[in-house]
C-alpha cells in the first residue's frame, strides 16, 4: 500500500470521529510520513474539492468523495501476497489465525452483522508471517492453486494496523479494498457500507 493511502485513511477516520481539523503535523506522526507528503497530498485533495487547509489544518469538507477518490486509485492486487483456493469460504473464516487483519466482503459482515450479497471470496491481512505460515501448513493438502477464492496480503503499514480494531480493519479501508476487489457483490457491499454511514455516501 502506498504511503499516501494513510494519509487519506487518517483524514477519513478524522471525518468519523467528527474531529473538525486535523493537524498537518499531527497526521505525518499518525502515519509516519514525512510533512512534505501530507502537504502535496492535502493539496491533491483540495484540488479535488475534498477537503480545505487553514492555517490551523485540514477540514474534511466530503468524506464520501475523499473517499471514492481514493477507492479508485486503490490497488488491491497489488498488495496480494499469497492466493489459492481453499473451501467452504465460511469455514476458512471461522479458522484464521487470532492476528490477521479480516477486510473486504467478510470484513463488513463481521463488523455490521449485514450480508447485502453472497460472496465466495475472503481477503485479509496477515501481521505475524510465521504465525501464518503455521496456520497455511495445517491445511496445505487441502488447498488448489487453481481459481483462487482466498487472498493473503501483508499488513507493511503500521497505521493500518493501529486503526484497525477487534481484527478488522476500520471501515474506510473496507470501502477501498471491496471497491477494488470488484465483482458482482461488490457494489450491494458499497451501497450498504453508505448505507450505515451517510456521510461516505455518494448516493
Amino acid at each position: 500500500m502506498r504511503k499516501f493511502e494513510r494519509i487519506y485513511r487518517e483524514l477519513l477516520l478524522c471525518s468519523l470521529r467528527e474531529v473538525s481539523l486535523a493537524r498537518q503535523e499531527d497526521v505525518a506522526s499518525e502515519c509516519g510520513v514525512s510533512l512534505g507528503l501530507v502537504n502535496k497530498t492535502v493539496r491533491k485533495l483540495e484540488a479535488a474539492m475534498a477537503v480545505e487547509a487553514t492555517r490551523r489544518g485540514v477540514r474534511v469538507l466530503s468524506p464520501a468523495r475523499l473517499l471514492n477518490l481514493w477507492a479508485t486509485e486503490r490497488d488491491l492486487g497489488k498488495d496480494v501476497w499469497r492466493s489459492f483456493r481453499l473451501d467452504p469460504v465460511a469455514e476458512v473464516e471461522k479458522s484464521l489465525p487470532a492476528d490477521v487483519l479480516v477486510t473486504g466482503f467478510s470484513g463488513w459482515f463481521n463488523v455490521s452483522g449485514r450480508r447485502p450479497a453472497e460472496y465466495d471470496r475472503l481477503y485479509f491481512y496477515v501481521t505475524d508471517t510465521e504465525s501464518f505460515e503455521s496456520w497455511f501448513g495445517f491445511r496445505k493438502s487441502r488447498v488448489r492453486r487453481v481459481n483462487p477464492n482466498v487472498f493473503v496480503l501483508r499488513a507493511e503499514d503500521e497505521h493500518l494496523v493501529r486503526s484497525s480494531e477487534k481484527g478488522i480493519v476500520c471501515v474506510p479501508q473496507l470501502y477501498v479494498d471491496i471497491y477494488s476487489a470488484d465483482g458482482p457483490e461488490a457494489s450491494a457491499f458499497l451501497r450498504d457500507i453508505a448505507l450505515v454511514y451517510p456521510s461516505l455516501s455518494l448516493w
